[in-house]
């Protein structure tokens, strides 16, 4: 666990040390958080909800959603994972006291600390300012939701790792970070809640552990479901969290084969 808390806190100090590309993280996100509630204003003109929900909610969803929950690029973690194999420094990996993933895991977690107290929360005060943004529904929907942003988290990057992984055997990491790009763009409700996707698509998303990245806990946060409904919800997240966990171990282990094969 120490070993875990210090690789953390290198990456965030790391993180520290650009401050020049935090500014630009900053400008970045705030005209990425302008033209969503541009397009959802555009949307809504003349409406005053639509399929149940307002302007205002939709505003608060893409401010909190935007930045809290899927602004980080997950397709960093397939990148640099194809890279190491690229390269070939994946063998001094596995002399490491600690796993690759675990590792991984958590240099990007101090990435996205540093990103959430840097870039998050200045781009939601200034857009808060402007265009207003929402509390949590009530006190039990804001503890709620602070358990889907964890669950959020671990399903945003052990889905990273896990694609990443695959490079050991496509070994151009390319193809998987468009893929990737892709299934998070769409299935996460990161750009378009799957409140608005087609019925069957909607279905289907609904299920899917992407969808616990952005959509459900800004449902939760909302107010869309009740308290025993959302904690349901929940609970399957971190069902999802350990499915994940475990997948990411079994595909680890057949890696390491495959670089003991190639490596002789």
């Amino acid at each position: 666990m120490s070993a875990f808390l210090a690789l953390i806190r290198a990456a965030f100090q790391r993180e520290l040390e650009h401050r020049s590309r935090t500014i630009a993280r900053i400008f970045g996100t705030l005209v990425d958080i302008l033209a969503r509630i541009s397009i959802w204003q555009a949307v809504f003109a003349g409406h005053g909800s639509m399929n149940g929900i307002t302007l205002p909610q939709m505003i608060t969803y893409a401010l909190i959603g935007g930045t809290i929950l899927s602004s980080w690029d997950a397709t960093m973690i397939v990148r640099e994972v194809g890279g190491t194999i690229r390269t070939g420094a994946i063998g001094a990996t596995l002399l490491r006291p600690v796993a690759y993933p675990v590792m991984l895991l958590a240099e990007q977690l101090g990435s996205r600390f540093f990103d959430w107290l840097m870039t998050s929360l200045p781009v939601i005060l200034i857009m808060g300012l402007i265009y207003g943004v929402q509390p949590p529904a009530s006190l039990g929907h804001g503890l709620l939701f602070l358990g889907f942003l964890v669950v959020s988290l671990g399903i945003l990057m052990l889905s990273a790792i896990l694609v990443g992984l695959f490079s050991f055997w496509v070994f151009d990491a390319h193809s998987l970070e468009w893929f990737m790009r892709g299934i998070l763009a769409v299935l996460s409700g990161g750009l378009v809640p799957i409140w608005f996707f087609p019925k069957g698509l909607a279905e289907v998303a609904h299920v899917l552990p992407f969808s616990w990245i952005t959509y459900h806990p800004m449902a939760v946060y909302l107010g869309e479901r009740d308290l025993m409904t959302s904690l349901s919800y929940l609970l399957a997240g971190g069902a999802w969290v350990a499915v994940l966990t475990l997948a990411v171990s079994f595909v680890w282990s057949r890696a390491c084969g495959q670089v003991v094969v190639q490596g002789g």
